[in-house]
């Protein structure tokens, strides 16, 4: 009934490393546990789960794990078959989990719940998540290019990536930004590029940010994507040559979950939006660093039913 995979890379993971077994005295007869620790391992085990007609995907882990088992499930399910998905949160920053999952609760206290109205014959409690299909075979729930990667890869370089080097970064280039210092120069650097939202091109065309996102939070208390909950079959698009400057300056209304109402900033849904880069620019899914690109096509993707 129920499949767990557990990323044994993941922070929380490597913090308990008894968690395995633990979930195992957890699920007992009503399903599998599997740690995978390579693509590999994890395609043979959720093609297992999909053979034992699994119904309820258990992820362990952070969001990379989520990007990777949620894309490698889809290719094994397809889009109208998946099994309903439960997040366990795991990872360093766990954003993703972190808008469905209750801010307390662990992994094990989420699993147990799960197995025991699964046991008891009780229908779960559900929401509707809407994945964003990024050139035609990659899904993910936030995806960024320009600053958003920029800002990753600093991050990335620190020897303990956690909220706290999150927040210690912000506060570096913030007052990177008041001495007029080079890091927030480079972090803000715009972008040119031609967008195309929804079949209307936008009035701008250079970038200092392009996020798209299905989920409200982006961590940090930062909620900047108001239209996520209502989106439905579309995501929430923000876009422009907004300064440094501007967007701290309504920071407030993104950590309240409200429109900055910029002029230079585009704020809407959308369900399909063609980015042609004047140059290859970083890109980032659920805070994953990928390749390069030149081209960017993203579309409302398949729906997901995630365990509240």
């Amino acid at each position: 009934m129920i499949g767990v995979v557990i990323n044994p890379r993941a922070a929380g993971n490597r913090r308990r490393p008894g968690r395995a077994q633990r979930f195992r005295e957890i699920v007992g007869q009503t399903g599998e546990v599997a740690t995978t620790a390579s693509v590999a391992e994890l395609e043979d085990a959720l093609r297992r789960f999909r053979e034992r007609s699994v119904k309820v995907l258990a992820i362990c882990g952070g969001d990379g794990s989520i990007y990777h088992t949620l894309a490698k499930a889809l290719e094994v399910w397809g889009q109208r078959a998946m099994p309903q998905v439960l997040l366990l949160k795991a990872g360093t920053i766990n954003n993703i989990a972190r808008n469905f999952v209750r801010p307390r609760r662990s992994a094990e206290a989420s699993l147990e719940s799960t197995v025991a109205g699964l046991n008891a014959g009780r229908r779960p409690v559900t929401r509707p998540s809407t994945l964003i299909r990024v050139n035609g075979g990659l899904y993910g729930h936030i995806v960024g290019v320009g600053p958003a990667a920029r800002y990753l890869e600093l991050y990335y370089r620190g020897r303990r990536p956690g909220p706290l080097r999150a927040v210690l970064l912000l506060l570096v280039l913030g007052m990177s930004w008041i001495l007029r210092t080079a890091l927030t120069r480079e972090l803000m650097e715009p972008f040119e590029a031609e967008v195309e939202c929804d079949g209307r091109r936008l009035g701008f065309t250079s970038f200092s940010i392009l996020l798209a996102s299905t989920v409200e939070h982006i961590g940090l208390g930062v909620r900047p994507f108001y239209r996520a909950k209502a989106t439905g079959g579309a995501f929430h698009l923000l876009a422009g040559p907004a300064t440094a400057g501007q967007l701290l300056g309504h920071l407030p209304s993104f950590m309240r979950g409200k429109p900055a109402r910029l002029a230079s900033l585009h704020d809407s849904s959308a369900s399909r939006v063609i980015v042609r880069f004047a140059s290859p620019q970083p890109l980032t899914i659920n805070g994953e660093l990928l390749d390069r690109v030149t081209r960017l096509e993203l579309e409302a993707g398949p729906r997901l039913e995630l365990l509240a």
